[in-house]
C-alpha cells in the first residue's frame, strides 16, 4: 500500500510529514536545521530566539535523565531534567543562520519546514523578533509562552510567566501578527491557565496553529547530600510518562476548537505515539526528548513505526485516522457505574505472588497460602485494580449475562 504523510498545517505550512522537531538543544543552529530535515523530520522549530541575555547563556552541568536504561530502551517510561535555556546567539545573528539555512534546504532539495522559535521580554521585543525570523525567511512563527523556566518574578513577558495572563497572552500574539504575514504557532505551557481557556485566547488574539504542550516544570532532591541535583535549581521535566497528560490536554482542545489546527506535544517516544496524537484529532506532532537521548537516527525509527502501524490499520493517509478516537472518548458523567463485570483468577496461570491480595482496596480477594486465591464476586467493586496489576496475567473478566 502506497502512504502518503502529508499534512497542511496551514495554507502556507504543508509538511512531508507529521513529525516536527520541537524546540531544544537539537535544531540550535543552521547545521542542525538542515541535518533535522535531511534525517527524514516534516519541520523543525529552532532554539528559542531572544534578547534576554540570562537565556542566552547555558548552565553547566544542565542534563539529567531519570532512569537511563529505560531511556535507553526507548519503549520504557522515562524522564527527561534539563535547565537548558534558550539560543546561545542573539536575534540579529539569527537571521543569517536562517538565510544559510533556507539556502542549504534548496541547494540539497530538501522537504521540511523551518519555524523559528521566538520570546520576547516585553511587547518591543516580540515585534522585532517577529520581524527579523521573517526577514530570516521561516515559514512560520513560534511563540515561547511554555518555557518552565520563566518565573512570574522575573516580570518577563515570555515562557510560562506570560501565560499566567491571558491578557499579555492576547497582546503577545496580536502584536506578532501585526509585524509578520507567516503563520504564527502558539505554544501551551501546562502551567498557569486552563489549557482550553489559554487556547482559546491565543486563536481569538490570530494564532493560526497551537502546540498542544510543553515540559513541566519539576524539582529533584538528592536525599542524601540533601540538595537540588546537579545544578541545584528546578528544571524542565517531561519525557515519555507525560504522554496520557499531553494527550487529554489535545483532546480537549480539538474537542473545543475542532477548525483548529493542533500539534500534539509531550512525551512522544515511538511511531505509535504519533498516532495516538493524531487519533485525538491532533494534526501533527513535535518530538524533543526522543531526538536528544537516541539522536537524528531516530526519526526514521519513529517514522517508519507510524507507517507500519497505517499500513496494518489498513490507512494510507494521516486524514485517513485523525479523530478516529474522538467518538470513543465518554465523559465522565456517563462512565458505567453498574458491577456488570466478574473476575477471576485463572489457576493456571496464577504463580501466587499475592500482589492483588495485598493491593485489593475492597479485600474481596482470599489468600488461599499456597493455592491460588479466589476473588468474591459479593465484595469485588469492580474496579479493575487486580487485573491491570497481576504480573502474569492470571486475572480475567467476563461481563455478567
Amino acid at each position: 500500500m502506497s502512504l502518503d504523510l502529508t499534512v497542511v498545517l496551514h495554507k502556507n505550512l504543508v509538511l512531508s510529514n507529521p513529525l516536527i522537531i520541537a524546540s531544544g538543544p537539537s535544531v540550535k543552529d543552521d547545521k542542525d536545521i538542515v541535518r533535522g530535515l535531511e534525517s527524514g523530520a516534516g519541520g523543525v522549530v529552532t532554539k528559542t530566539i531572544t534578547y534576554s541575555v540570562v537565556q542566552q547563556i547555558q548552565p553547566k552541568p544542565r542534563m539529567h535523565v531519570v532512569d537511563k536504561h529505560s531511556a535507553l530502551a526507548r519503549t520504557k517510561f522515562y524522564s527527561f531534567y534539563s535547565a537548558d535555556l534558550m539560543s546561545s546567539y542573539p536575534p540579529e545573528q539569527w537571521v543569517d543562520i536562517l538565510r544559510r539555512a533556507k539556502s542549504e534546504i534548496t541547494r540539497r532539495k530538501l522537504e521540511g519546514v523551518v519555524i523559528a522559535s521566538i520570546a520576547g521580554r516585553n511587547y518591543e521585543e516580540w515585534e522585532k523578533l517577529a520581524r527579523l525570523v521573517t526577514e530570516g525567511g521561516a515559514d512560520a512563527i513560534e511563540l515561547n509562552l511554555s518555557c518552565p523556566h520563566i518565573e512570574p518574578s522575573q516580570k518577563e513577558l515570555m515562557g510560562r510567566a506570560a501565560a499566567y495572563d491571558l491578557e499579555v497572552v492576547r497582546n503577545i500574539v496580536r502584536r506578532v501578527k501585526e509585524n509578520t504575514d507567516l503563520p504564527v504557532i502558539g505554544k501551551l505551557t501546562p502551567h498557569g491557565a486552563n489549557p482550553v481557556e489559554l487556547a482559546k485566547t491565543m486563536v481569538s488574539a490570530g494564532a493560526d496553529i497551537l502546540v498542544s504542550t510543553a515540559r513541566f516544570q519539576g524539582l529533584i532532591i538528592d536525599v542524601e547530600t540533601m540538595r537540588p541535583i546537579l545544578w541545584g535549581g528546578t528544571g524542565g521535566y517531561g519525557g515519555p510518562w507525560q504522554v496520557p497528560i499531553s494527550l487529554a490536554w489535545t483532546y480537549n482542545i480539538v474537542r473545543e476548537m475542532p477548525s483548529v489546527p493542533v500539534i500534539g506535544s509531550g512525551g512522544i517516544a515511538s511511531g505509535y505515539d504519533m498516532a495516538r496524537f493524531i487519533l485525538v484529532g491532533a494534526k501533527a506532532t513535535q518530538v524533543c526528548t526522543t531526538i536528544i537521548i537516541h539522536g537524528y537516527e531516530v526519526i526514521n525509527v519513529l517514522l517508519n513505526e507510524l507507517k507500519e502501524w497505517m499500513s496494518r490499520h489498513g490507512f494510507s493517509k494521516i486524514d485517513d485516522f485523525r479523530g478516529k478516537a474522538l467518538p470513543s472518548i465518554i465523559p465522565i458523567e456517563k462512565l458505567n457505574r453498574e458491577k456488570i463485570y466478574r473476575y477471576r483468577v485463572v489457576p493456571e496461570k496464577c504463580r501466587v505472588c499475592r500482589a492483588c491480595v495485598k493491593a485489593c482496596p475492597y479485600r474481596a480477594i482470599e489468600d488461599r497460602g499456597r493455592e491460588p486465591p479466589v476473588i468474591d464476586f459479593n465484595k469485588c467493586d469492580n474496579c479493575g485494580l487486580c487485573y491491570s496489576l497481576c504480573p502474569f496475567n492470571a486475572i480475567e473478566f467476563v461481563r455478567i449475562a
